[in-house]
């Protein structure tokens, strides 16, 4: 799946930061550069994580636009710097501090986190051979990459006007990625009694959760070098389609390495079969006493948690999470936790790639299954609505694709979506037609005011034959 949430230009970006780097705030490493070539070098760590498939440092969006570089005013070349990311998170350049452009920010960008199902996480952690997990956490990164490049298509077109009210062009955008193997619990925690609210993960022995945050700039750059802000009036409605052309892209990397998928139980991610149940289960809990072992704490050393900054608040959760685990676990790493848990629970695990050849349907056979899935879906909203957005057939057609394949990328939705518009679906054991109409959004501040909305011509029917009998007994 895809989520996204919005981070204001007013926040620190320090803490910003913090929280895509898991509050890592030790000083980065020096950048050695070649003295005879003027050129900066990559450390063999980096070239190690590329070839392992784990690379925990942020990085700029692969095909970063140049123009979009120039405005954010940052090196796509070099890897992002801490300095830079405070002021980006700002709404500010990475290399001056001033303004993107004349039209202030409220909001500085997007963070739009995609996450694989747990079995993936899990085929890739407990993989014998090195060279496994790199092959499946490079199809994650892929799979990433394809939603966000789709993200960008969608909602990278530069707003004029307050609103947007004098249309949008399109145009180029950029973003940074930070990729995380670890689910820990989200925490609130408040700058001080008055100052704003800042999410950080708690620095506890976690899940293992591959996961990428994705902060998508609020700034698009249009061809004749105009700047303005990201059309975000369809995202809420559109979130789910992304998530799904992921994880539809991420089913057909996983089925070229010979490992088998399927869906998950709500038929909306792709599951690898190899993975049992139980291990799902049993990586996926939550702690909920981080928070209160932070307070007590804080208390000991005579501070009111209330009073204190956010600052001092991570440096406290680190420091209380640091003697929690380390009565718990000793010196164990994350990793060997995992692995006496799989231990206590009898599981072994060696492969998830067990060879299988899985041919690509022909794009008709791949249309026509993922119209069925499709339309299967839809009719079960229309069991309990009588109206639904039209954006409803994009995200059915999406996910029909994890199973059918998306080898036409995002040609492929648009085909699911015309074959439900020309063939209709089965409606309570007949068949219907599908009717679209633009309809007025009240109160809709980060909806467009217009939506194109759909319903079936058996609905049609019923409130004819209503309005029909109400004018009789009139």
């Amino acid at each position: 799946m895809i989520t996204f949430r919005k981070f204001a230009a007013a926040s620190d970006g320090k803490l910003v930061r913090m929280y895509f780097t898991e509050a890592r705030l030790g000083p980065q490493p020096a950048e050695q550069t070649s003295e005879a070539l003027g050129q900066q070098l990559e450390p063999g760590s980096r070239l190690t994580n590329y070839y392992t498939g784990r690379d925990a440092g942020p990085a700029w969006r692969p095909d970063m636009p140049l123009s979009v570089a120039r405005a954010l005013g940052v090196n796509s070349h070099h890897a992002p710097k801490n300095e830079e990311l405070d002021r980006l998170f700002e709404g500010k350049r990475a290399d001056n501090g001033e303004a993107w452009s004349n039209h202030k920010r409220e909001i500085s960008g997007y963070d739009f986190t995609f996450s694989p199902h747990k079995s993936v996480t899990l085929a890739a952690e407990f993989a014998a051979d090195p060279a496994e997990a790199a092959a499946i956490r490079n199809a994650i990164h892929r799979a990433n990459d394809a939603a966000m490049r789709y993200v960008a298509r969608e909602i990278g077109w530069a707003r004029r006007g307050r609103a947007g009210e004098n249309g949008a062009d399109p145009g180029a955008v950029g973003w940074v990625s930070f990729k995380h193997y670890i689910a820990r619990p989200t925490l609130p925690v408040q700058d001080g009694r008055e100052g704003a609210t800042y999410l950080l993960e708690a620095p506890i022995a976690g899940d293992p959760h591959d996961h990428i945050h994705n902060a998508l700039f609020n700034l698009v750059v249009t061809g004749e070098g105009h700047i303005g802000s990201l059309d975000t009036q369809r995202l809420h409605a559109r979130v789910h389609e992304f998530g799904a052309f992921a994880q539809a892209v991420l089913a057909d990397e996983l089925r070229a390495l010979g490992i088998r998928v399927a869906y998950d139980e709500k038929e909306q991610a792709a599951v690898i079969l190899a993975i049992p149940q139980f291990a799902n289960e049993a990586f996926s809990k939550s702690t909920h006493q981080v928070l209160r072992n932070a307070k007590a704490f804080a208390a000991g050393q005579g501070l009111d948690w209330d009073d204190i900054s956010a600052e001092k608040k991570a440096e406290i959760l680190r420091e209380a999470a640091a003697a929690a685990r380390l009565a718990k676990h000793g010196e164990k790493t994350d990793h060997k936790i995992w692995r006496d848990q799989a231990e206590a629970m009898g599981w072994k695990h060696a492969t998830v790639m067990e060879g299988a050849k899985i041919d690509a349907l022909p794009v008709e056979a791949r249309i026509e299954r993922a119209y069925a899935f499709a339309a299967r879906h839809l009719a079960e909203e229309f069991h309990t609505a009588a109206v639904i957005d039209h954006d409803r057939l994009r995200v059915h057609a999406a996910r029909g694709l994890i199973g059918a394949g998306v080898a036409g990328g995002v040609k492929d939705i648009d085909r699911v979506v015309e074959q439900i518009e020309r063939k209709g679906i089965e409606l309570h054991g007949e068949h219907v037609d599908l009717v679209s109409a633009w309809a007025k959004r009240e109160n809709a501040e980060d909806e467009p005011r217009q939506v194109l909305r759909v319903t079936n011509s058996a609905q049609i029917r019923v409130e004819e034959d209503l309005r029909m009998s109400i004018s009789v007994e009139i």
